[in-house]
C-alpha cells in the first residue's frame, strides 16, 4: 500500500503541474479506501496550497456526496462498484 500511496501522490504532483490558474484537476480511483482517496487528496492540498475542493454535488447526486465534498459511491449503499472522485481546482 505504501509504495501505492507514493505513486498515487507522484501522478497527482504531475498532473498538477499541467493545470493553469482556474483549471480543473480530476483525481479518480475504483476504490473506497480513505488512504487511496481522501488521504491522497488531503496531502497533496498540504503540498499544493494553490488547489482548492469544488464540491461535487454541484454535478452528482447528493447521496454520491461526502462530507468534503467528494464523489464517493458505496457498493453496499449504491448498488455499485466503489469508487471515489475529487474535483480540485487551481486558484486564479
Amino acid at each position: 500500500m505504501e509504495q501505492l500511496k507514493h505513486l498515487q501522490d507522484e501522478l497527482l504532483d504531475s498532473a498538477s503541474r499541467l493545470v493553469k490558474p482556474g483549471g480543473v484537476l480530476i483525481y479518480s480511483t475504483c476504490s473506497i479506501d480513505p488512504e487511496e482517496n481522501e488521504e491522497r487528496i488531503e496531502a497533496f492540498l498540504l503540498r499544493h496550497p494553490e488547489f482548492d475542493i469544488d464540491p461535487v454535488n454541484k454535478y452528482v447526486p447528493d447521496n454520491f456526496v461526502t462530507k468534503r465534498g467528494f464523489y464517493m459511491s458505496n457498493p453496499v449503499k449504491h448498488d455499485l462498484d466503489g469508487a471515489f472522485a475529487a474535483r480540485l481546482v487551481r486558484s486564479e
